[in-house]
């Protein structure tokens, strides 16, 4: 088991090593929240990119990965004078309106540069369904600009304990965050930029629903 570097780091603020402990510890105790495929741990900068049905998702990314991630934000969430630089320490960045915007790709652009992993929503938005709606062009296009790695995750169980139709979460069930092969941009290189971008999120999906296939499936050997 690879140790999580938030729990020692102490480069890190001491606030975002406490919260993400807490959250550790929170959905460890109520769902029970397993992770698989760290040997798939990527060095340098990486968009890591997952399904979305819940609210539960960014935080049990944060949880999941052994590394400092950091997150996009609504803009509108920063004003409170306490909540704002709350979660400002907690790697959290504003952007106005939605991640497909270009100020939003600027931000993850820096991000990138600087070598960070960033948590992204390929769909856009929470899904209604169980199952992975179409994905937006836009972490290709990152990845592919940036010249980094995305890394395909599938969070199981959010769907079920806190969806769209629920105001509040169960307090029980069953959660697990699968990491699968990083896709680099290397492998798109000889396509031109719309058919780099359209192989890229095509490649994504297959990943992302290839890891739902191999947990529910009996999650054995190594996720692809």
């Amino acid at each position: 088991m690879i140790k999580p570097n938030w729990a020692s780091d102490h480069s890190l603020s001491f606030l975002y090593r406490m919260v993400i402990f807490f959250t550790w510890l929170f959905f460890k105790v109520l769902y029970r929240h397993k992770v698989y495929g760290l040997k798939h741990i990527y060095k340098g900068s990486a968009i890591i990119a997952a399904n979305h049905s819940s609210f539960y998702d960014p935080p049990i990314l944060a949880i999941s990965w052994p590394e400092e991630v950091h997150f996009l934000a609504r803009e509108s969430l920063f004003k409170p004078a306490l909540f704002g630089p709350f979660i400002r320490k907690l790697n959290s960045h504003p952007v106005q309106g939605d991640t497909s915007n270009i100020r939003a790709f600027k931000v993850i652009q820096e991000l990138l540069a600087s070598g960070k992993k960033v948590i992204l929503f390929p769909e856009g938005t929470r899904a209604y369904e169980d199952r992975l709606g179409e994905l937006k062009s836009g972490v290709a296009f990152l990845v592919l600009r940036s010249q980094t790695a995305v890394i395909p995750t599938y969070i199981h169980g959010t769907f079920s304990i806190w969806n769209r139709e629920r105001k509040l979460p169960k307090l029980w069930g069953k959660t697990a965050c699968i990491f699968g092969s990083p896709i680099s941009y290397e492998r798109f290189q000889g396509l031109d930029k719309k058919q780099a971008q359209k192989a890229l999120t095509e490649s994504l999906a297959e990943s992302i629903q290839n890891l739902r296939t191999w947990y529910e499936g009996g999650a054995e050997g190594d996720p692809p």
